[in-house]
């Protein structure tokens, strides 16, 4: 190593597992829960980038984990009356409940998915992408059900794949999704329904990149991030996402020997950084934004890879004195709770940590 380089090292701010674990907690708020309402809730969607809703529950629970006394309406009046928040495909192609002022920067970054749904369903379908964008203009501005996707479809095409309908016709929502046609606009599983995105919002909508913006909001809420994490999650290259940390004077940091980075005014905040034990016990649902955000597991503890599958759908994370101590899946009205490590919960704590979730998190019986 040449002495420039062994100077750099040496100025490199060092960090704490336990630093760096208290201050992604109390980012991703869950260090202190603040009191909810319709305002904390769209400001808290917006500074976590997303919540993902694949299922509104998992979205439900995410918040009710963060806010006291949580209640589903508002996340619903936002979603479904003032459309502060929308739930439509983003980074990634994941289905997402975003704040509209990061509508246009969200369907960019799903554009690579789009063409591989595009793909997918050139490969299934006897009609091209243009005709199958004619098709569904018939259905349009909306509201319209899969089912009714499904049946204007069926009279102009027939599948030509293996795949089954019900994908191929779920394929097409979110291929119009994902290019800013359409945003769900309101029901679950197959009475959800869809709409133009433009009559939704009021205004015209066009993917617009903004890799500056989702990196400032992903190292705001999620602090410190290796620059794999972050371009994981946000499906960026490395080195694109290395040009975009530069723009940003983002600072590299090191937490137990290992790079990462902040946001320059998060240094101070690092250094003054919570006890994270100090954090209440709670229990949050598959696919959580502090778990997407965390794919390098040990950010969240130490020797926690193997406790995540590598593929499938991940499970819930029950969290005690800011520690992960175990996942749970539910399987009726039951949690089956599975410690990570030799050390079973405590019974009070565990009921304690899935007290504070919505109804999904509320289970008769915990095991």
């Amino acid at each position: 190593m040449t002495a420039r380089a062994m100077a750099r090292q040496s100025q490199i701010p060092r960090f704490t597992a336990d630093q760096a674990r208290g201050l992604l907690l109390l980012r991703s708020g869950l260090l202190r829960p603040t009191k909810s309402s319709i305002a904390t809730v769209c400001a808290l969607v917006e500074r976590l980038g997303g919540v993902r809703a694949e299922r509104l529950e998992w979205a439900h629970a995410s918040l009710a984990a963060r806010l006291s006394g949580y209640q589903s309406a508002h996340l619903d009046d936002p979603l479904l009356q003032d459309k502060t928040l929308l739930r439509l495909w983003g980074v990634r192609g994941a289905e997402l409940v975003v704040h509209r002022r990061d509508v246009r920067a969200q369907l960019a970054a799903a554009q690579e998915e789009a063409h591989q749904w595009s793909r997918f369903l050139d490969a299934n379908l006897s009609i091209d992408e243009k005709r199958r964008d004619e098709i569904l203009g018939l259905l349009m501005p909306g509201p319209f059900s899969r089912s009714e996707v499904a049946r204007r479809f069926e009279r102009h095409l027939h599948l030509t794949g293996k795949a089954p309908p019900s994908a191929v016709y779920m394929r097409i929502i979110r291929e119009a999704g994902a290019r800013g046609r359409l945003c769900w606009c309101g029901g679950e599983g197959t009475a959800a329904r869809y709409c133009s995105l433009e009559r939704w919002m009021g205004e015209p909508v066009e993917p617009r990149p903004d890799l500056e913006r989702l990196v400032s909001v992903y190292l705001s809420a999620f602090p410190p991030a290796p620059l794999s994490d972050v371009a994981t999650c946000l499906g960026a290259t490395a080195s694109s996402v290395r040009e975009t940390l530069a723009k940003l004077e983002a600072v590299e940091v090191e937490v137990d020997g290992k790079p990462s980075f902040v946001l320059p005014d998060d240094v101070s905040a690092l250094k003054k950084a919570p006890d994270p034990a100090e954090a209440p016990s709670f229990a949050l649902p598959e696919q959580d934004p502090l778990l997407i955000a965390c794919p390098t597991r040990d950010r969240l503890g130490t020797g926690l890879a193997a406790a995540f599958p590598t593929s499938g759908e991940m499970p819930g994370t029950v969290w005690i004195e800011g520690r992960l101590i175990a996942t749970w899946r539910r399987e009726a009205d039951v949690a089956e709770v599975r410690p990570i490590g030799r050390s079973t919960p405590p019974p009070k704590q565990l009921q304690a940590a899935f007290a504070q979730g919505e109804p999904l998190l509320r289970p008769r019986l915990v095991r």
